[in-house]
This record gives structure tokens, sequence and C-alpha cells, in this order.
């Protein structure tokens, strides 16, 4: 994400939240319309005790007018004060609404580029925390500023009225507060973003360990995996006291400063009403304007602190809004596909990752209709090359070939609607067996995920379980065996009905019985679908039409299943170490 170029600037941040907030304006228009009366209502108050003193040294009974209508006035403000929060705040939380939505639909909308790339801890944190940083900064954030700003400037002109020489004496300490105060904030920016950083792994690292349980404790190294989460945490502790010890001297400088300033006016205000240059009343309403004060300058700290973490967090956050996806529907997309013969042909294909050629003069043809089934040694480009066909990977050279028509003008959607894969470790979601296998169905139709089901050759271990179809799967289907959750991601791919079936050692935790009855079952049922099952069972591979064998990116042997093996190549001998091996066993 680094190359991602970032703006902290006020003004980027208005550009890139306005998409978000644009419903929601008038809401802001009238919560902030709303905090101009209330500060101008503030302003007002001292004013009326003011008034009141006057009329009680003068013995004029009016007084009780007066105090009467500072009541009122503060019965108003009260009002206005509940209605702006409620409308900032629901609008800020509706604003970050909009924005995780739009987040989550670009993640899933990112290719494999991307998310190779990004660790998912990262994007938890970013997705929790960052965006509930955004979102202080645009509800108590900007509800406080907008109050403090328009305070400061109202009392700043109100303490001129009532004694200018008591208010210059109050702007001296400005031009220094605000130099400390710049330096203070743009320490907090960095050392806030030095803690998020930490925070994203500490994310991952716990993410990854709940994830893998399994191997954790197969391994017997909880205690390990505890201290190395306890070295994250001491780092990020560090990293929050080094924010917090940038924070306290803003609140302290604040404090210090209102402290100063009571001071100042006690020693000459309390001057000017002994030498009669001004009322009781005057420096009363003067001195609760600098009472006053107290809470918008200390609160002006807390205010700045929002606003630089709501700002470091959006450019985390924009950074996502950035990136763009490797693959993806452009220019040269022909939306007017919108079916395609199941027909894959690569022409002289080649694929480069980190530097290395995983693939090689690749060129192959796989019929609608027929089987392809592909062998290799460990890294020889199996799994790359299926990854080729849905275009979750994009050739370093030559073409891929859907139906006739060049992949990369096939729409996305399109292409991968009638494909289905399963791969070797299937992912299973933290719902119900049905809600997994009906996952890539328009909605849950329970004929068509028994039908599955029965093909994939899980359904009497399905109806083992007391909820049956309805039993609820752990993280990642963790309550299944091995071969429980490899046909359940079968029955998933089966249930959408495919024209391309990728089979990526998709049943490797079978039993070869079981895994011969449900390749029978598929060429009998599916018909015409177009499958690519990948494999180093040989038993599995005689079901295919055609067979390769992969060595570092390159078909070294194509054939039949009877003619390879009649070749007494690689192939051959695979055939007679499992047969060894099966015998042996």
């Amino acid at each position: 994400m680094a190359d991602v170029k970032t703006d902290r600037s006020v003004l980027s941040f208005v550009r890139g939240i306005q998409p978000f907030a644009r419903p929601y304006l008038w809401k802001y228009a009238v919560g902030l319309s709303f905090g101009l009366l209330v500060q101008f209502g503030v302003i007002l108050g001292p004013y009326f005790i003011r008034r009141a003193i006057d009329a009680i040294g003068s013995g004029n009974g009016g007084y009780v007018y007066w105090a009467m209508g500072l009541i009122g006035l503060w019965a108003v403000i009260a009002v206005l004060s509940w209605a702006q929060r409620r409308l900032s705040i629901v609008a800020s939380r509706e604003i970050e609404y909009e924005i995780r939505r739009a987040l989550f639909h670009k993640l899933v909308h990112l290719d494999f580029y991307f998310h190779a790339r990004e660790r998912v801890g990262d994007l938890m944190n970013k997705l929790n925390t960052d965006l509930g940083a955004v979102r202080d900064l645009l509800g108590p954030g900007l509800n406080m500023g907008w109050r403090i700003a328009w305070f400061l400037v109202m009392a700043a002109v109100a303490m001129f009225l009532v004694n200018a020489t008591l208010a210059a004496w109050m702007l001296v300490a400005v031009p220094p507060v605000f130099f400390v105060m710049r330096y203070l904030l743009s320490l907090i920016h960095r050392r806030y973003r030095a803690a998020q950083e930490v925070f994203d792994k500490i994310s991952t690292f716990a993410q990854e360990n709940f994830s893998g349980i399994r191997v954790v404790k197969g391994f017997a190294i909880e205690d390990r995996e505890t201290a190395r989460f306890q070295e994250l945490n001491r780092q990020y502790i560090a990293r929050s006291l080094a924010l917090a010890r940038v924070e306290g001297p803003l609140h302290a400088m604040m404090s210090l400063l209102m402290g100063a300033a009571a001071v100042l006016v006690l020693w000459l205000g309390g001057g000017m009403v002994v030498r009669e240059q001004m009322t009781l009343g005057e420096f009363v309403q003067f001195n609760t304007y600098l009472l006053q004060l107290s809470w918008p300058l200390l609160g002006l700290g807390w205010v700045m602190g929002l606003w630089q973490r709501g700002m470091t967090s959006w450019v985390r956050l924009n950074e996502l809004f950035q990136a763009e996806p490797r693959i993806a529907d452009g220019p040269q997309t022909d939306f007017s596909i919108r079916s395609y013969a199941p027909e894959v042909r690569f022409e002289d294909v080649r694929l480069e990752l980190g530097g290395r050629e995983v693939l090689s003069g690749l060129t192959l043809t796989i019929p609608a209709g027929r089987t392809l089934g592909i062998t290799g040694r460990t890294g020889s480009g199996k799994t790359m090359l299926a990854r080729l066909i849905p275009r979750i990977l994009e050739p370093t050279g030559g073409r891929i070939l859907v139906g006739g028509h060049p992949i990369e003008r096939v729409p996305l959607a399109v292409l991968r609607g009638r494909m289905a894969g399963v791969q070797q470790e299937p992912f299973l979601f933290s719902e119900t067996i049905a809600e997994n296998i009906a996952f890539g169905l328009p909605e849950l139709d329970m004929e068509r995920v028994v039908w599955a089901a029965k093909l994939a050759g899980v359904h009497d271990d399905i109806m083992a379980f007391p909820d049956g179809y309805q039993t609820l799967l752990g993280e990642r289907g963790v309550t299944l065996s091995g071969g429980q959750r490899q046909r359940v991601a079968l029955a998933r791919a089966l249930a959408k009905k495919p024209d391309i079936l990728i089979l990526d050692d998709a049943m490797s935790a079978v039993d070869t019985e079981t895994e011969a009855r449900i390749l029978s079952g598929l060429r009998e049922v599916l018909g015409r679908q177009t499958t690519v099952l990948i494999s180093h069972r040989v038993s599995t591979l005689a079901h295919a039409d055609w067979i390769v064998v992969l060595d570092s990116g390159r078909i070294i042997e194509e054939g039949t299943h009877e003619q390879l093996l009649a070749a007494g190549g690689h192939y051959a001998e695979l055939e007679r170490m499992q047969r060894l091996e099966a015998e042996v066993g």
C-alpha cells in the first residue's frame, strides 16, 4: 500500500467523504444551525447576568425580569443542544454505515493480487477501529468543533465589547499557544498511526491463531504463541503511552492557560472596578466569559485529538478506496457476451509470480463437455493453471480463450457465473450446512441442496447429525472432518450446476471408493459439463478423457489414461508406486 498516494489535507478529506455524506447534509445543516444559535444564547447569558447585577446595585427591581429571561434562555439552549447533538450523531452513524458498506463492496471486488499481500487482521482493524475514529470525527468531533469555534469567535467579540483592554491582554497568549498546539497535533498524527499499525499486527495475530487453533494445540505451542501475543501487546502499550504523553501536555497547557488568564483578569479587572473604570456587572460578565472559555479551550485539545485520529484513520481507509484491481472489466470487455460454450483453450500461455516463471509455453485445449486431468509433482503449476481459467490470475504471456472468446473480453460476472471450483482446503462459513451448500444460489433451495449433497456423497453424513442440514458449523467448518468439509464444498459447487467445474485435489481426504462413486455420478448427471480434475491419485485421473502431466510449469506428458500407462513415463511410474502402496497397505 506504500505506493498509493495519500493526502491528509482537510480538503482531501472533504472530497473523499462527500459521496457518503451528501444524503445527510441537511441534518448537518440543521444541526449546525442549531449549534450556532446555542452558542449565541450562551454568549447572551452573561449579558443577562450583568444587567441583573447592575439592576440590583442601582436598587432597580428589574433584576427579576432579567433572571426570568436567563432561565428561559437556558431552557431554549438545552432544547437546541439536544436537537443538534441528535442530528449530528445520527448523521455520523448513517455515514459510518455507508462507508462500511462501500468498503466491504470494494474489498470483495478487489482481486487475488490485493488479498495475497493484505492480512485479514489489518483489514478488520480498518473496518472497525479506523472507521470508528472517522465516525467520532464526523459526530462529536464536528459537533463540538463547530460549537467551540463559534463560541471562541463570539466570546472574543463580546469580551472586546465589554472591555477592550482586558480582551487585548487575553489575546497575547494566542500566538504561542497556536504554534505549540500545531506541533503537538503533528506528533499526535504520527504516534496515532504508529499505534494503529501495531494494533493491525495484534488483530492479524489473534485472527490467525484462532483460525489455526488446531495447529497451535497440535504442536503444543500455546505458551509460545501467548508470549508472542504479549510482546505485541507491550509494543502497542508503548505506542499508546507515547501518544498519551503528547495528548496529556495538550490538555495541561489549556488548563495552565485558563489559570493564568483568571489571575490576570482578577488583577487587572479588579483594579478597574475599584477605580470605577468598569461596573461590577461588567466585571462579572467578562469573568463569566472567561469561565465559559475554560470548557471550550480544554475541549479544544480533545476535539483536535479526535480530528487527528479521524484524519489519520481516513488516510488508511482511503488507501483501500484508492486500491485498484489488476484484473477487472475494462475497455476490452465485450458486455454483449452473455454466455459462452464451455470450451477452454490455452495458447502458449506463460505465468510469472514473484519474478519466478510458474507456467511456460502452455498450449492446451479442454473441449466442451470433456474432463481434463492434471497431475504433477508439488510446485509444478497445477493450481496456478486452474486459477487462470476464472481469471483469478492473469497470464504474463500468450492468451486464453473460453468458448472462442479471448478471456479478457468476457465480463467477469459472466465468466465466473458459469464456473465453480473446489480446493483441497475448502473454506466453509459459520452458517448451517444448508446455507453453505446454497451459498452460490440466488436463494436457499432445499431441493437443490439435497440433490447436490447426494451427488457429492455427503447426504448420509449430514442426516447423521441431530439437526441435519440445519447443523450450524463452527468457523471454517471446524466441526466437520476433512472429508466431510471437502464433500460439502463439492456439493456447494454442484448446486450451482456450473458449465465448467474445477476440482483442485478436491477429494484428497475422501477414500478412493467414495471418490470413484462421486466421479461416476458427476459424469452421468451433469452431462455436458466441462471438468478440470487436478489430483495426485491415478485412480482419480483415470476418470478423465485427457490427462496432462506438468513439471516446472511445462507439459511433459499428455494423453489418455491407457496411452500414458503404455508410454511408461512419469504417469506410469506414479501409477506403479500407488499400486504398490495399496498392495503393501
